[in-house]
């Protein structure tokens, strides 16, 4: 897989009009003029007895008694004219955009959606805007990280931009290879610096690795030289310019080197695998991502394996996406 095979190609916005939410919206765009993607925005209204009381009287009937066709035009209408707001503020009339509001809790409407129209990259800020409004406040981006069976790229306001600096991180498993492919083709279409993080966890060095070490030699140089042969093959698989590549060798703490590496380079997107398996294990397992995601001030990218199956049960109803007139 090269990095030209990469590109995205649909694109779920998920907002709720806040600024963390714009700032999703701005990188949509953003990929999208890269590579022609389509982009549906869409907003989730999370408080169904909300929407109910701000209906009209003849659209409660409508709900109960009839089809229930005016009641979802009704509460449609401003949550569509937001978005049509939103996209021709940012003078992206020129892209294919279409709008859906959903009706339920935010992660589940939203991984429906990917199951149901095969996105591959779901773009969301991490906070939202009043407290009944709370889209991506606490734990609704974590599950989309855990859930979501596509890409997931958590934007924060602070990066509504193209990124300046990638970091992508590789536990040398098939998923961190994905997550790498797909960081260093963002890099590559923003012209950004690339960089590139293998934490060594002791606690996780595997007994074959050990068995190996000979008599009288330094453990951790060993293992230092072991994981250092192991990145520059990986590098190697990553079939590019390794001139674009800056390497970075660690010990410590998985999320715990992630972010201070991020820091150091003032990385805008931080780019991994939610979940990792490899020889020198345990840098992706568990909730690495998530806590990268918490600490970290950067946008976070993060890949599902290939062979991830969401455990939320896709809809058994179509979604309608309605295009920008």
């Amino acid at each position: 897989m090269t990095t030209s095979e990469i590109g995205y190609k649909q694109i779920l916005v998920a907002t709720d009009f806040s600024p963390h939410a714009d700032a999703a919206l701005k990188q949509a765009v953003w990929l999208a003029r890269q590579t022609g993607a389509g982009i549906v925005l869409a907003h989730t209204l999370p408080d169904l007895r909300r929407a109910v009381h701000s209906s009209s009287y003849k659209a409660r009937l409508d709900l109960l008694y009839g089809e229930g066709d005016l009641f979802q035009r009704e509460i449609r209408q401003e949550s569509d004219t937001k978005m049509r707001r939103s996209i021709v503020n940012l003078n992206a009339m020129d892209l294919d955009v279409k709008f859906e509001t959903l009706l339920g809790e935010p992660f589940v409407e939203i991984t429906h959606a990917v199951q149901q129209e095969g996105y591959d990259l779901v773009l969301a800020g991490t906070r939202g805007l009043a407290a009944w409004e709370q889209f991506f406040v606490g734990s609704t981006a974590k599950l989309l990280i855990r859930k979501c069976p596509a890409s997931v790229w958590i934007a924060k306001e602070e990066h509504d931009g193209p990124p300046k600096v990638v970091l992508a991180s590789t536990d040398f498993s098939e998923v961190s290879f994905k997550a790498v492919k797909q960081a260093l083709w963002v890099a590559q279409q923003a012209e950004a610096e690339f960089h590139l993080l293998h934490v060594v966890d002791s606690m996780d060095v595997p007994e074959d690795v050990i068995s190996k070490i000979p008599e009288g030699s330094s453990l951790r140089n060993e293992i230092n030289a072991e994981a250092q042969k192991r990145l520059e093959s990986f590098v190697d698989s990553v079939a590019t310019d390794r001139s674009r590549i800056r390497l970075h060798l660690d010990w410590g703490t998985p999320w715990k080197d992630i972010c201070r590496t991020a820091r150091n380079v003032r990385a805008d997107l931080i780019a991994l695998g939610t979940v990792g398996r490899s020889g020198i294990n345990g840098l992706l397992l568990g909730n690495t991502a998530e806590k990268v995601l918490n600490t970290c001030d950067c946008s976070v990218l993060t890949v599902k394996p290939d062979s991830f199956v969401s455990p939320i049960a896709p809809a058994c109803w179509p979604l309608h996406p309605e295009p920008l007139a």
